[in-house]
């Protein structure tokens, strides 16, 4: 689920500016997804996007249903939502709506939660259907969005949405990279020298600290190696969400054995438990750095960085983006235990406290 960017408000009822509003909100072109606009006290809130049954026939659909039924009943204040389909192939000369029943059968159930389906709308290629229209007969060809005034002003602020969500590649390869990984062999793990060179960085703009970590091979190194270690890999969400402090005490409460205990903190946090925040801040910063180092990163150092990439998603709200990036980390390492458990978390659709609550959630900054 995303975030409403903190923006002009969008027009919730018409199917231009919803259509060049839903990529920015989801970071990539949807394809084969149900797109929920969930609204609060007319106005939007929040986005989520649900992959499309794998069939039309009764049991799948029932299960869809109560998938997002599930998911929308952990999220509060939610008066109306719109819904945009997303489905493959031409329609054609077609006058029939795609879904129709998938569409009919969600408003049913929505209505057992006292939800308002305000508006479905579904996108077939070149087309747009409007549902809820006598015979289906209101489609109509999707309009340029290029110069949709939705679509400009979140581009003028910086957003890009993708093709498809990112798997962690074409990020480019680092020139001293055979430097920085000799280094990385070399050196002995310590966690507080790691901990204290990576909470340096995330406290001054990440487009500094990149900078520095790639006229500085062994200072990249630190970081990288770290990385090896699975406390300092764990710790680093919490690192950059919490501060340095913060860490500091799990680490102490661990060395004076009392481990379940010290550990909590950090265990709720990564579970998106609690009634806090992350410090957004820093948080966009680690991903940032992490996505940087990608371009020298090798094995489980790379894997590490693909599930620390995976949980900023995941815990700003984007799931779909989460996902993609953990199957990369199986498929790049079938063993590897942390995205493997991270994918079981998110898959049962688990989402942090924090990104249904409108004050705590992380926001796109499309201003």
């Amino acid at each position: 689920m995303t975030t409403t960017p903190e923006r002009q408000p969008i027009s919730l009822s018409s199917y231009k500016d919803i259509l060049a509003y839903v990529p920015h909100a989801l970071g990539f072109h949807p394809r084969n997804s149900a797109v929920l606009l969930l609204i609060d006290d007319d106005r939007l809130e929040a986005t989520l996007r649900v992959d499309l049954p794998p069939t039309e026939h009764a049991p799948d659909l029932e299960i869809w249903i109560g998938q997002v039924c599930r998911l929308l009943h952990r999220i509060p204040n939610i008066d109306d939502i719109a819904v945009v389909i997303y489905v493959a192939g031409n329609a054609g000369g077609s006058q029939v709506v795609p879904l129709s029943s998938l569409v009919a059968k969600l408003e049913t159930a929505l209505t057992h939660q006292s939800i308002r389906l305000r508006h479905a709308w579904c996108r077939q290629d070149s087309r747009i259907w409007t549902y809820g229209t006598e015979d289906g007969l209101d489609v109509q060809d999707v309009p340029a969005l290029d110069t949709n005034e939705t679509n400009l002003s979140m581009v003028l602020a910086g957003s890009a949405p993708l093709d498809q969500p990112w798997d962690g590649s074409g990020v480019p390869e680092w020139s001293n990279a055979d430097d920085v990984l000799q280094l990385v062999g070399n050196q002995d793990a310590n966690i507080m020298v790691s901990l204290d060179a990576w909470h340096e960085s995330l406290s001054q703009p990440a487009t500094v600290s990149t900078a520095e970590l790639h006229s500085d091979p062994r200072r990249a190194a630190i970081h990288l190696g770290s990385l090896q270690t699975k406390l300092v890999r764990d710790l680093l969400p919490f690192l950059a969400g919490e501060g340095l402090e913060s860490a500091l005490d799990i680490i102490f409460g661990i060395s004076v054995d009392e481990r379940e205990g010290a550990v909590a903190p950090l265990a709720d946090y990564l579970l998106g438990r609690g009634w806090y925040a992350p410090d957004w801040e820093r948080v966009d910063r680690l991903w940032e750095l992490s996505r940087d180092l990608l371009g020298v990163a090798q094995d489980e150092p790379r894997q590490a960085l693909l599930c620390i990439l995976a949980w900023i998603e995941w815990a700003r709200g984007r799931g779909s983006m989460a996902l993609v990036l953990l199957e990369q980390a199986v498929l790049e390492n079938e063993k590897y235990e942390l995205a493997m458990l991270l994918q079981k978390l998110m898959e049962h659709g688990v989402m942090p406290s924090w990104a249904t609550d409108q004050l705590r959630a992380w926001r796109a900054n499309f201003s």
